[in-house]
């Protein structure tokens, strides 16, 4: 049950069809003290009454029981933790509060639409904590009584890149404009974005991947730490290495985003990277066509759920790379188990997943076209939540 632990002794209260914890009789050998005020009321966090020890040896499991179900078993590795502290990039939303009417920033509440404002944070960056008072500012001219505005902080090289959307969109007046460019300067927002459109770029927002800077689009998808992000890199170049050294052909990357991946197996092999957003693949195209030091890098915008690549199109590569979004790979998986291993160079498939559900259904698919599953190796790069990430390797 929510924010329970193993072996407490507790006093519950029955409340909705659920049970809440009264009191802590006796508490178990792996509770701990939460660091944060907001713990139990905001949704961002729930496992910060748990060590830091159990909650790996916990997503671990949840990977070993995950494969399990489906009837796979590997070498699964002892979680990497990311430290505290170290997010760079999340998603609040500013409102107007119920009462009063001041615009606040913060994340929604546990199992409700209520907003928390956030005065401390523990996952964060301080980086961006200490930009949300601001935001709210500048925002506040904007949302009109029961207004909201999603909006992506991502912390880049050059500074805080901003992009906001409103849940009601209108043309920005010049007044408004004029207002959004003043916030961003006293805020020192390297880029401002709003309702899709850049406001202002002070700064061209900026990360480095293997040495390449790439300009992310406003809102990109960045891994969630430096650290993670440092982890995950290190586990696809040690799965792209094989007995002769690192691979020496042309590796086909799939869900590449802005190029994560793609830079770092650029300096070992040529990359075929397809990316569906296509703003992302601009930006990593754009990065390929000025990048030195890397082997060469072509960039394709398709959409992967309805246009996997085909058996005869993966026959080239000897090994593909995918990183997809929480719902998996299941279709294109589908493609790359049924590519004919005698008339194929495919022999290894690098999967990086932020889900261990849709992981191992995919890991099955691939399972049951000849792919043994080597290894797989968690990262906590979500500290305190039940997410999952991990990298593993397929060899045929």
């Amino acid at each position: 049950m929510p924010f329970a632990s193993p072996g407490d002794t507790l006093l519950l209260q029955p409340s909705g069809g659920r049970a809440v914890i009264l009191e802590i009789l006796t508490p178990g050998p792996d509770r701990a003290t939460p660091l944060c005020k907001h713990f139990g009321e905001c949704g961002g966090c729930a496992l910060q009454h748990v060590s830091d020890d159990f909650v790996a040896r916990w997503k671990r499991q949840q990977i070993v029981d995950a494969l399990k179900r489906q009837g796979l078993s590997t070498d699964v590795r002892p979680t990497l933790t990311c430290p505290p502290g170290t997010r760079r990039r999340a998603a609040f939303m500013l409102e107007r509060a119920p009462v009063g009417g001041v615009v606040q920033a913060g994340f929604r509440a546990r199992l409700s639409h209520r907003l928390i404002a956030l005065e401390e944070c523990h996952v964060l960056d301080p980086a961006i904590l200490c930009v949300l008072p601001g935001l709210a500012r500048l925002a506040a001219p904007l949302l009109h009584a029961k207004g909201q505005a999603r909006t992506v902080v991502n912390l880049t090289l050059t500074g805080l890149d901003v992009s906001a959307v409103m849940d009601r969109a209108s043309t920005l007046t010049l007044s408004q404009l004029t207002h959004l460019a003043e916030m961003a300067d006293a805020l020192d927002l390297a880029r401002l974005a709003w309702n899709g459109e850049i406001v202002v770029a002070r700064r061209n927002p900026q990360v480095n991947f293997a040495g390449v800077a790439v300009l992310p689009p406003p809102g990109a998808f960045m891994q969630a730490s430096p650290e993670g992000e440092a982890a995950l890199v290190s586990l696809v170049m040690e799965a792209l290495g094989n007995e002769t050294g690192r691979e020496t052909g042309r590796a086909l990357e799939l869900f590449a985003g802005c190029g994560t991946f793609t830079f770092p197996a650029a300096r070992y092999c040529a990359v075929d990277a397809v990316e569906g957003d296509a703003a992302m693949a601009a930006a990593l195209r754009h990065a390929a066509a000025n990048a030195a030091g890397v082997k060469p890098v072509t960039v394709s915008t398709r959409d992967l759920f309805k246009r996997p690549l085909m058996p005869n199109e993966l026959a080239s590569y000897s090994t593909v790379i995918f990183d997809p979004p929480e719902a998996g790979a299941e279709v294109q998986a589908l493609q790359i188990s049924a590519t004919p291993a005698a008339k194929s160079k495919l022999k290894r498939v690098i999967g990086v997943s932020c889900d261990a559900l849709s992981f191992a259904r995919d890991a099955r698919i691939l399972a049951d076209g000849g792919f043994a599953l080597q290894w797989v190796a968690p990262v906590d790069q979500f500290r305190w939540s039940a997410q999952i990430e991990l990298a593993a390797l397929f060899v045929r």
